[in-house]
């Protein structure tokens, strides 16, 4: 299939900084855009990785995405018996300053 020079219009430099400009979770489409999704809705708490695995296999890999995009999420690991219990959260979007404390 060939497209022509007239069905192709790049977008103007407008349109261009203002889709990448500031924090926009509807950005990311798919398993990212799911985990996104539901860090933001428990911004500050700790999400258990049981939660985040029910969305994606790989969630640390989106994790990792999420992370080189801006986003600053800690994790953390606490051992019950002979079991370690995985969490993460989101502390800060991209362009804002780490305002969440508190004991890890």
């Amino acid at each position: 299939m060939r497209v022509s020079q007239d069905e192709f219009q790049p977008p103007t430099e407008n349109q261009v900084k203002r889709s990448l400009h500031g924090h926009q979770p509807k950005t990311f489409a798919g398993q990212k855009g799911a985990i996104l999704d539901l860090l933001l809705s428990h911004r500050g708490r700790w999400v258990p990785v049981h939660l985040l695995a029910a969305l994606a296999r790989q969630y640390s890999a989106r994790i990792k995405e999420l992370r080189d995009a801006g986003y600053v999420i800690e994790n953390r690991a606490t051992r019950v018996g002979k079991q370690v219990h995985g969490a993460f959260r989101l502390v800060a979007c991209p362009g804002e300053t780490c305002e969440v404390s508190g004991g890890r």
